[in-house]
């Protein structure tokens, strides 16, 4: 599976533009191996949108752009609404928690997304801890609907997580994330990590 991970920075007079381009994009239901798509705007960066797109495989993720984006692109004039446009495709390694996190794009209201990179001799151990320590301890946070982990080649992970609102999310950060970070020795392992909050817009959902 495929979690491809899109930020669009837009200026404020263009918000309203994109938000309606960005509600275009129903035909993915119609691509074989799309699986879902939400977004919304980043909270702590308000002219920032986050877009987290889910495939079956890479194959048919391929398929897609060289066969259909162009032309869904096209309809929307979206391209005319940012002034900037960062993709990124990792590979799905696990599920946290035991269900999918696409189950889910059309309840949660908070996504957050943690992007960060890890040396080659570090990144056994921060799999190892995501499994062990991560997993366990966001999960029995009330709140949390699911979550996915995943990998690109160059040692950069991606964590996504969904949650039913901010209070929850707000609740494991004062109250269970620093633990996490002690016990995982992530500020250890990690170069450079960088995170979105994203407030999610349900017409930008596609599922």
């Amino acid at each position: 599976m495929l979690m491809k991970w899109i930020k669009c920075q837009v200026n404020v007079e263009n918000k309203r533009a994109f938000s309606t381009a960005q509600e275009g994009w129903g035909e993915l239901l119609h691509c074989a191996g799309f699986m879902g798509q939400i977004g919304g705007w980043n909270k702590n960066e308000p002219l920032e949108a986050g877009i987290l797109s889910v495939w079956k495989d890479l194959h048919s993720y391929q398929r897609f752009m060289r066969h259909q984006h162009d032309e869904i692109f096209g309809k929307n004039d979206q391209r005319s609404t940012y002034t900037n446009i960062f993709v990124d495709i990792f590979d799905k390694i696990f599920n946290i928690g035991t269900t999918d996190i696409t189950d889910f794009f059309g309840k949660g209201k908070l996504l957050r997304v943690t992007d960060c990179y890890v040396e080659t001799n570090k990144q056994a151990h921060l799999e190892q801890m995501q499994k062990e320590v991560w997993n366990k301890g966001m999960m029995s946070s009330p709140g949390i609907l699911s979550g996915a982990f995943g990998k690109k080649q160059n040692g950069r992970y991606l964590v996504a997580s969904l949650w039913d609102n901010e209070y929850s999310y707000q609740r494991y950060v004062d109250k269970e994330l620093p633990a996490l970070i002690k016990e995982s020795g992530v500020k250890d392992s990690t170069q450079r990590i960088t995170g979105s909050l994203i407030e999610l817009h349900p017409k930008w959902a596609v599922i």
